[in-house]
C-alpha cells in the first residue's frame, strides 16, 4: 500500500514506463524493453529502470524485470482507461510484429503441420494445467498484445482478418514446440477476430484452418469432449466442400474414439470411407475377410515390398509426395482401426486390407501413416492365417518406414500397433518394453496422448507378464498410474485389475486398487457388472483374466479353468494380444493338472491342443521355448512317463534361466515338485518346492513364496514330512513349531 501510494508522485514519463511494462503482465525480459527503445511507446529519453528499482516498484533478476508485488502491476494497469489500455496493447503488438514475419504468406500452415515438423527425441514434455503462454517467441508476444486489445476494439475487417492470420501463425509455432495450451489460446482468439460470420468466402479457408487447429490442440491436451464443437462447425458448413472437411472428419472421429465411443467411431469412419469410394462390405463374414486378405496379398506381391530385407531405398523411387488429403484419409482409417481393435469389430481386417491397397495404388506406401496399416495387416497374417514369417515381413516393412520417419506424430500409433500387437512375437519382452516406452515418450511429445497412454499400459503389462522384478513392476505401476488415471479413465479400469494380481503375488492385502476410480466402481464384481451393462467385451475379458491369474498363481486350478472358459466366451478373446502367449501357456498347465487329478479325459485333449498351439509359435517366437518344454513335461507327466517328464522339466528350468524368466523358472520347479509329490517322490518334490520358493522370492512374489512354503511344509524343523501328511496336519505342526 505504501509503494502504491508513491505512484502518484512519479513523473508522468516514469509512470508511463510502468504502464508499458504492466501490459506484459507481472514480468518481462529487458530485451523486450530494448526493442521498444526509440519508439513512440516509451518516453524520448527511453526507460530508466534504476529509478523504478530504487522506488521499490520493480526488481531486476538478471535479464528479467518483475513487479515487486502483483497488486502493484494490477494497480498500474487498471489506472489506465480501458481505451488507453487497448490502444497501448495494439501499438505494442503492431510495433513488435514489424520485427517478425507474421505477415509472411508462409504463416498460413495448419497446427498439425507444425507438429509434424517437430524433431522428436526421447523423453516426455509435461503439460501443466496452469501453464501460461509467457514463454513465447516474439511473434507470439506480439500476437498476445493484439489479443489483449481485443477484436471489439478493431473495427476494420481487413485488420481483423490480418490479426486472425497472426494468431494462426502463433498457434502453429506454439504447437511446433508442444505448447498446445498456447496453440488453443491463439486459435480461440483467431475465431473471435473473424467475427460472427467467419465462413464468408474471403475468410472461409482461414476459418477452416483455425477450427482444425483448435480441435487438434484440444485432442493434444486430452480434452476430447470439446473437439466436436470445432470439427462439426466445419463439417456442417455449407461453404465447405466434403473434400475440405476431411481433416475435421478425422478430428471428430479421433475424439469419439478417445472418449471410448467405439461404435459411433466405426459407423462415422466407415461412412466417410465409403463416401471416399473405399470398397468395404456392409456385412463382413469370415469368407469375405479371407478373400480380402488373399486379394491384398496378391496386389502387394506386385510391388515386391516384401523381398528379403527390404530397405526404404528399394522403393522410394516409385513413391510420390503425399497430398495432405491422403494423409487425412489415412488418419481417419487409423482412428477407425483403433476403435475396431478395441471393440473387436469384424471390420478391422477389412479396414486394414483397404488401407494397404489404397497406400499401394496411390503410391504413398512410404509414408508414416501407411505403416499403421502394414503393421495391422501383418497382425492378421499371424492371427487369421498363422503365417508368422509374412507377419514379420510386414512388420519389418513398417519398421523400415518408421526408421526413416521425421514425422513423430504420425508414427506414434504405428509404433503402438507394431510393438504392442505384432512384433512382440519376434523380440524379447525387455526389448518390447523399451520400444513401447519409447512410443509413449514420442506420443506425449507430439500430443497423441491416447496412443501414448495405451503404449504405457502395454509397456507395464509386458513387464508384468515378462518376468520383470516385481519391485520394479510395483514402482512403475505407481508412476504410470498418475498419467493413466489423468488421461484415460477407461484404461484405468483395465489397469487396476492387474494391481489385484500384483498385490496377491507380492503379498499386499491392505490396499484397495479401486480407490483410484474415485468411488465410481469399488470392487471387481461392480466392474464386471459395469462392463456387462456396457456390453464391453474387452473389459469383461479383462475381469475374467484377472480372476484367472489370481486362481492360477494361488493354485486353485478348478476356479482357474472356470475363469478361462469365461474368457473364451468373449469375442475379444479370439484376437491375439500380448498376454495371449502367457494366458494360453497357463491354461495348458491347468488343463494337464486337472486331467491328472481325475477331472476328465477332455482336459488331456485341451492340454494337447494348447501344446500344439504353443509349439507352432516356437520357430518364430524364441522366448516361448521354455513354455513349450514345460508343457511337454506336463504332457509326459500326464502319460505317466516319469523319465521323459523329468528331462523336460529340467530342460524347461534351464531354458527359463537362459532367457532370464525368473518367474517361469519358479513355475517349472513348482510343477515339477507337484508331479514328484503325486508319484510319492517326496524328497525330490521338497527340493523342487524349495527351489521354486527361492525363485519366487527373488522375483519379488513374497505372497506366492509364502504359499509354497506353507502348502508344502518347507519349515526348517519339518523338511522330511511323510507323504501322507495332510495340509491341516502341517499347519498344526507349524503352530507348534512357532510356539
Amino acid at each position: 500500500s505504501l509503494i502504491i501510494s508513491k505512484l502518484a508522485s512519479l513523473q508522468p514519463t516514469v509512470f508511463w514506463t510502468l504502464c508499458v511494462i504492466s501490459c506484459f503482465g507481472f514480468k518481462l525480459e529487458t530485451s523486450l524493453l530494448r526493442l521498444l527503445q526509440g519508439s513512440s511507446l516509451l518516453p524520448e529519453g527511453g526507460f530508466n529502470l534504476v529509478s523504478l528499482v530504487e522506488g521499490g516498484f520493480v526488481e531486476l533478476y538478471g535479464s528479467v524485470v518483475t513487479f515487486t508485488h502483483d497488486l502493484i502491476q494490477q494497480h498500474v494497469y487498471e489506472k489506465m482507461l480501458v481505451h488507453q489500455r487497448q490502444t497501448l496493447h495494439l501499438d505494442i503488438g503492431t510495433f513488435l510484429a514489424a520485427k517478425t514475419t507474421l505477415d509472411s504468406a508462409l504463416a498460413y500452415q495448419s497446427i498439425e503441420a507444425g507438429v509434424e515438423r517437430l524433431y522428436v527425441c526421447d523423453g516426455e514434455v509435461e503439460q501443466d494445467d496452469d501453464c501460461s503462454i509467457s514463454i513465447l517467441p516474439l511473434s507470439g508476444i506480439a500476437t498476445s498484445q493484439i489479443n489483449k486489445a481485443g477484436p471489439e476494439f478493431i473495427c476494420d475487417r481487413t485488420q481483423r482478418i490480418r490479426f486472425a492470420g497472426w494468431n494462426l501463425r502463433a498457434a502453429n509455432e506454439s504447437a511446433g514446440k508442444s505448447n498446445f495450451r498456447a496453440a488453443l489460446y491463439y486459435c480461440k482468439n483467431e475465431i473471435l477476430f473473424l467475427g460472427n460470420n467467419p465462413w464468408l468466402d474471403e475468410t472461409c479457408l482461414l476459418s477452416v484452418e483455425l477450427h482444425e487447429g483448435a480441435a487438434f490442440a484440444l485432442l493434444a491436451l486430452g480434452n476430447a469432449k470439446d473437439v466436436a464443437q470445432y470439427a462439426n462447425a466445419i463439417i456442417d458448413c455449407e461453404n465447405v466442400a466434403f473434400e475440405q472437411s476431411i481433416v475435421a472428419q478425422n478430428m471428430l472421429i479421433r475424439s469419439l474414439e478417445t472418449l471410448g465411443h467405439y461404435g459411433p467411431t466405426i459407423d462415422k469412419g466407415l461412412a466417410v470411407l465409403r463416401r471416399l469410394n473405399f470398397d468395404i462390405p456392409a456385412a463382413p463374414s469370415p469368407v469375405i475377410v479371407l478373400q480380402a486378405m488373399v486379394q491384398t496379398s496378391n496386389i502387394a506381391s506386385q510391388y515386391k515390398l516384401l523381398d528379403n530385407s527390404p530397405s526404404l531405398s528399394s522403393f522410394t523411387p516409385r513413391a510420390k509426395v503425399i497430398h495432405p488429403k491422403q494423409k487425412s484419409i489415412l488418419k481417419i482409417i487409423d482412428s477407425v482401426a483403433v476403435a475396431c481393435f478395441v471393440s473387436t469389430s469384424p471390420y478391422l481386417p477389412l479396414v486394414a486390407c483397404a488401407t494397404v491397397i489404397y497406400s499401394l495404388q496411390q503410391g504413398i506406401f512410404h509414408c508414416e501413416e501407411s505403416s499403421s496399416a502394414f503393421a495391422i495387416f501383418g497382425y492378421f497374417k499371424v492371427f487369421l492365417e498363422g503365417k508368422f514369417d509374412e507377419g514379420q515381413q510386414w512388420g519389418k516393412l513398417a519398421i523400415t518406414i518408421l526408421a526413416n520417419s521425421t514425422n513423430g506424430n504420425a508414427s506414434v500409433r504405428a509404433r503402438m500397433y507394431l510393438f504392442g500387437f505384432l512384433y512382440f512375437w519376434y523380440i524379447s519382452p525387455s526389448e518390447t518394453c523399451r520400444r513401447l516406452h519409447e512410443t509413449y515418450a514420442i506420443g506425449m511429445r507430439c500430443g497423441d496422448v491416447d496412443s501414448a497412454m495405451y503404449a504405457l499400459f502395454l509397456d507395464w503389462k509386458c513387464q508384468f507378464f515378462g518376468g520383470e522384478k516385481l519391485s520394479i513392476v510395483q514402482a512403475n505401476y505407481v508412476e504410470y498410474l498418475k498419467s493413466i488415471t489423468k488421461y484415460s479413465k477407461e484404461l484405468s479400469k483395465h489397469y487396476v485389475l492387474y494391481k489385484i494380481n500384483l498385490n496377491e503375488l507380492i503379498g499386499i492385502s491392505d490396499e484397495d486398487p479401486f480407490s483410484v476410480l474415485e468411488g465410481t466402481i469399488c470392487n471387481e464384481a461392480e466392474l464386471l457388472e459395469h462392463a456387462k451393462l456396457e456390453k464391453y467385451s474387452p473389459l469383461i475379458e479383462a475381469v475374467h483374466l484377472s480372476q484367472f491369474l489370481s486362481a492360477f498363481w494361488m493354485g486353485d486350478f478348478t476356479k482357474a479353468m472356470e475363469s478361462s472358459n469365461d474368457i473364451l466366451m468373449q469375442p475379444s478373446s479370439k484376437m491375439l494380444k500380448l498376454q495371449s502367449i502367457y494366458y494360453t501357456f497357463y491354461r495348458g498347465i491347468v488343463a494337464y493338472r486337472l486331467f491328472r487329478e481325475g477331472h476328465g479325459e477332455h482336459f488331456l485333449e485341451e492340454g494337447n491342443a494348447v501344446l500344439s498351439k504353443v509349439q507352432s509359435w516356437r520357430q518364430t517366437c524364441g522366448h516361448v521355448e521354455n513354455k513349450v518344454l514345460l508343457l511337454q513335461a506336463e504332457y509326459f507327466a500326464s502319460k505317466c512317463n516319469r523319465n521323459a517328464a523329468k528331462e523336460k522339466y529340467e530342460a524347461a528350468i534351464k531354458s527359463a534361466r537362459d532367457h532370464g524368466f525368473l518367474h517361469e523358472r519358479g513355475l517349472a520347479y513348482e510343477c515339477m515338485g507337484k508331479y514328484f509329490s503325486s508319484i510319492v517322490e517326496i524328497s525330490e518334490a521338497k527340493q523342487c518346492f524349495r527351489q521354486a520358493h527361492e525363485c519366487y522370492v527373488q522375483w519379488g512374489a513374497l505372497g506366492k513364496a509364502e504359499q509354497i512354503w506353507r502348502d508344502h511344509g518347507l519349515d526348517q524343523n519339518n523338511s522330511k514330512f511323510d507323504q501322507g501328511t495332510t495340509k491341516h496336519e502341517r499347519e498344526c505342526d507349524d503352530v507348534i513349531w512357532m510356539a
